[in-house]
């Protein structure tokens, strides 16, 4: 039987467009895929459609499932959204179908036994993990000017989450959240709402900084304030002074702590 495969840019506003094609023209679901790049190879007895973003659509999308699978289910599938697995959007069209059929009982990514709630699920839960471990591993530094600035490299698309968060914690802060490997930006200004952002690192540079008396410009090109060089030093000076070399497990501390974590860590600089 022929298949349908839906080409979108991969990200949730893209893969809510693709959802909204694949009942729009009425496909079966059991036989429409959704991918985030064209394959390589292409399939024999399957046709492609290339699906633009419709920020429209999408936010239809969103809404119907917030209404009729509830925003605890809504929420997973934005987790899976966020996940970098080349079958996120697949598995977000399986599972919002199965919901909305109304035959699974109980919480939806709880019935394991359809292969796509299942990759939903895991993937839900990876996002989760990531999310949370950023919640404590995420560190600000403080630039010239007042401004925190913080350097991730997720696994995932995780910049909205750590908004919705750091926001609410900060609401009277001017920062900034950098996706080192996205070359995205998260930006908070002081009392506003936050904002995605292409690269604006350029902002942040200043060439003469160790001459402007004002701080220190590390190997990043950013210039610290004096307080953040203080306030470095003081942590340093505490976590060494509390260390006890005859209880160090380096093995517990990589289990606690990743080293993928640490290089964005001014802990570990």
């Amino acid at each position: 039987m022929e298949e349908y495969i839906l080409i979108c840019d991969g990200s949730p506003a893209g893969i809510f467009t693709a959802v909204y094609t694949a009942y729009e023209k009425k496909y079966p679901l059991s036989l429409t895929y959704i991918r985030t790049e064209e394959e390589e190879t292409l399939r024999l007895f399957a046709s492609y459609l290339s699906v633009p973003t419709e920020e429209e659509k999408a936010v239809k999308v969103g809404r119907s499932l917030r209404r009729r699978l509830g925003e605890r289910v809504t929420r997973a599938l934005w987790h899976v959204m966020a996940s970098p697995h080349p079958d996120r959007g697949t598995a977000v069209l399986r599972t919002a179908a199965r919901g909305l059929s109304g035959e699974c009982k109980g919480y939806l990514l709880d019935n394991l036994q359809d292969p796509y709630i299942a990759l939903a699920a895991s993937l839900d839960k990876t996002i989760r993990n990531e999310i949370h471990h950023y919640y404590g591993f995420l560190r600000f530094s403080e630039l010239r000017g007042g401004i925190l600035y913080a350097e991730i490299e997720p696994k995932g698309q995780l910049l909205e989450f750590l908004g919705e968060h750091f926001s609410d914690r900060f609401p009277e802060e001017n920062f900034v959240i950098r996706d080192v490997g996205r070359e995205e930006y998260l930006v908070h200004p002081a009392g506003k709402g936050w904002f995605l952002a292409g690269n604006i690192k350029g902002d942040f540079q200043v060439t003469s900084g160790r001459e402007s008396g004002e701080g220190s410009e590390e190997g990043d090109g950013l210039i610290y304030s004096h307080r953040e060089e203080e306030i470095r030093k003081l942590f340093r000076g505490f976590v060494h002074a509390i260390s006890i070399e005859a209880r160090e497990n380096k093995n517990l501390q990589r289990q606690l702590l990743p080293l993928r974590f640490r290089p964005y860590m001014v802990d570990f600089r």
